[in-house]
């Protein structure tokens, strides 16, 4: 019930950035960029504090293939995707005729999500609320991109909207098939895929989101950062950890 709970109100919240973003405007590059630099913090702690130490315990060896996998493959696809998910949140948006190419690549985003928010809970309730809070706090910024990029190809605030409702759907749907396919899963297979979320986790707030916010020009993302570390070593305290 949390996980179906947490995946509906991240989706909810995909929709909710773009339909502010095509009727009343984007947050402020200050806000988001705090927002995206408080996402990071979470889900880098959630990493190194959570699901490695779950995946190291349950098998070594495939955590660490399934990390490196992880980033081997986000690597691609952000090498193969025209568009940088997190390009346009802090930097200006220029002119973009791939709005259909930056759904795709970011619905694989949304669906890799969903998957690391089934795979916290499969290493705990703190990992699996760790996890969803740092996922749930960038789907605002994820609505916002798909609106900028949809809005610049011309589209209709109704398209934007359908559009983003796809998206959406794409973390709940990420979410449950994983679920599923957890259940009955070896612990070596077990292992294999938390490390693949945990290195997931690192590769989007490091390799993604954090190079964009140094050119933000805003100071107050150094505080924001660490408040990310800070919100997972409380709910490992609260969760008896």
């Amino acid at each position: 019930m949390k996980l179906a709970a947490l995946t509906l109100i991240a989706a909810l919240i995909t929709v909710a950035g773009a339909w502010s973003a095509a009727r009343v405007g984007a947050l402020g590059k200050n806000a988001m960029a705090r927002l995206l630099a408080y996402s990071s913090g979470i889900m880098i702690s959630v990493a190194f504090l959570d699901i490695f130490p779950e995946a190291w315990q349950l098998a070594p060896e495939p955590a660490a293939a399934g990390c490196l996998a992880a980033l081997f493959a986000l690597f691609l696809l952000e090498n193969f995707a025209a568009h940088s998910s997190c390009s346009e949140y802090v930097g200006d948006c220029h002119v973009h005729s791939m709005g259909t190419l930056a759904l795709a690549a970011m619905g694989l985003h949304s669906l890799l999500d969903g998957f690391n928010m089934a795979a916290g809970f499969s290493a705990g309730q703190a990992a699996g609320l760790n996890a969803s809070l740092g996922v749930i706090l960038h789907k605002l910024a994820d609505g916002v991109a798909l609106a900028a990029l949809l809005a610049h190809e011309g589209a209709s605030p109704r398209r934007i909207l359908a559009m983003s409702a796809l998206l959406a759907a794409a973390t709940p749907l990420g979410a449950f098939a994983v679920n599923a396919a957890l259940s009955g899963m070896p612990p070596a297979g077990l292992s294999f895929a938390l490390g693949a979320s945990g290195g997931s986790l690192i590769y989007i707030a490091m390799a993604d989101i954090l190079p964009r916010l140094h050119t933000a020009c805003d100071r107050l993302t150094a505080v924001f950062f660490p408040l990310g570390y800070a919100t997972v070593i409380i709910i490992h305290m609260l969760a008896g950890h």
